[in-house]
């Protein structure tokens, strides 16, 4: 049986989670985030992944459905249709049982359609266009009127949100979150080699747009290859599969073979943070990215510090409480961003941990309350 919210502080409903890719072992910044948020308010979890053969399976609060289908591929257009088919029951029963859903995969769930949008709240990171695309105005004609409420996930997002049409009641700003309690400082390895880890890799390829390119990973490798001249370093990637070629391409022409390593697999994140020095965020832009990269706020919380470009809001706090450096997203500059980390490590590592339970540690009691 649920637990009731409203001994939590919040209104007495029956509050379900829905997303793609949620499952528990997961390990995407998606899925841990609703993953605590599922433990925190007892909420059954409705989610699809490959699983197999199997049409369904119940782990725990979580109900996996087949989703092995599920993605649109002009290849496969009948299998995509009904797995789709398959899957839309379970979503609308799992609704009819649910006061509120809280939605995940932001403005470009593949759920959003078929919802009822006024017992939704949906949690959004990031906005994937600029404000006269269409997209922007179908979101702000179609959804943002019927939305029950929205979390966002940054100042710069609620600015946007507002701006679209959702009434400022209806929308919470709630930074992401992370479980502090599982999360601790560790010791840092020896500064005699700087470890440099950058956990944002691309995670999709979209025709007409270079998301390689607008993470920043020509930017860092050009800017590391340039501290790696002058000391003992590593920089470690998390990869997802996507632009393999044009990763190993730079890496070879910038002769980083031997300092640069590419884990290219489902990996535990925060073992990795506290095997670094430093985590990076080098966007050029943050169309298709956080302005607050949970790798940064999982950095914070196991006290490493945080190296980004100033185009994301996550620059504001490491400025703000000096728990790290910004560049302007450009070679030198970030070059020197990743210097003034290492000459300075010891004193920004002081400031993290106290950063991330100030900021990223949320009310779960209120945070549904709209």
């Amino acid at each position: 049986m649920d637990r009731d919210p409203g001994r939590d502080g919040g209104a007495s409903r029956r509050i379900g989670i829905v997303g793609d890719a949620l499952a528990p072992r997961f390990n995407e910044a998606c899925a841990k985030q609703m993953r605590l948020l599922s433990q925190e308010l007892d909420a059954p979890v409705l989610t699809c992944s490959d699983i197999g053969l199997a049409p369904f399976r119940r782990l725990g609060r979580y109900f996996i459905v087949n989703g092995r289908y599920l993605r649109e591929d002009s290849r496969r257009p009948v299998l995509t249709w009904a797995n789709g088919a398959f899957f839309y029951p379970f979503l609308k029963l799992f609704e009819r049982n649910r006061d509120a859903i809280v939605l995940s995969g932001s403005v470009n769930s593949g759920f959003l359609p078929h919802l009822d949008l006024r017992k939704c709240t949906l949690i959004i990171n990031s906005l994937p266009f600029s404000r006269d695309d269409p997209e922007a105005n179908r979101f702000a004609e179609k959804v943002a009127p019927r939305l029950g409420a929205a979390i966002a996930q940054s100042k710069r997002v609620r600015e946007r949100l507002l701006g679209m049409g959702l009434d400022a009641p209806r929308v919470r700003l709630a930074y992401p979150w992370v479980d502090l309690d599982a999360l601790k400082p560790t010791e840092p390895p020896p500064l005699d080699e700087f470890k440099v880890l950058f956990a944002s890799a691309p995670n999709a390829e979209i025709p007409g747009e270079c998301i390689f390119e607008d993470k920043g990973v020509p930017l860092l490798l050009e800017a590391f290859s340039e501290v790696a001249r002058k000391h003992r370093a590593v920089l470690r990637l998390l990869w997802r599969g996507y632009h393999r070629e044009a990763l190993w391409k730079r890496v070879r022409e910038l002769h980083l073979e031997d300092a640069v390593e590419v884990v290219d697999r489902v990996a535990d994140v925060s073992g990795f943070i506290s095997d670094s020095h430093i985590v990076v965020v080098p966007f050029r832009n943050t169309l298709r990215s956080p302005e607050m990269p949970l790798s940064a706020i999982e950095a914070l919380a196991c006290g490493r510090p945080v190296v980004s470009t100033d185009v994301a809001e996550i620059a504001e706090v490491i400025q703000n409480h000096e728990c790290g450096a910004v560049a302007r997203p450009e070679v030198a500059d970030l070059a020197t961003a990743l210097e003034q980390a290492r000459k300075e490590f010891w004193r920004y590592q002081g400031n993290c941990r106290r950063v991330a339970e100030d900021m990223f540690r949320p009310d779960f009691s209120s945070l549904l309350d709209f």
